[in-house]
């Protein structure tokens, strides 16, 4: 390498990082208007064992295992 050239790295790396930094906020903008925007799978997931009497079993057993593992 030339002293030129290793002088020019930082500019190019710069440049690079410029222009991939731009191509990923373009890319974010289409996906924006492509994809609509999903809840957290927490939210998604909220009140899914309303009335569910296996779910209440498996909540009654680990209340009543937290009470013997005091």
């Amino acid at each position: 390498m030339t002293p030129q050239s290793t002088q020019n790295q930082p500019q190019e790396i710069e440049a690079r990082v410029t222009s991939l930094e731009l191509e990923l906020t373009q890319i974010k903008q289409i996906l924006a208007t492509v994809t609509p925007p999903q809840k957290p799978w927490w939210e998604r997931i909220a009140g899914s064992h309303a009335n569910d009497s296996t779910f209440e079993a498996v909540i009654q057993l680990g209340q009543e295992w937290r009470k013997t593992a005091q």
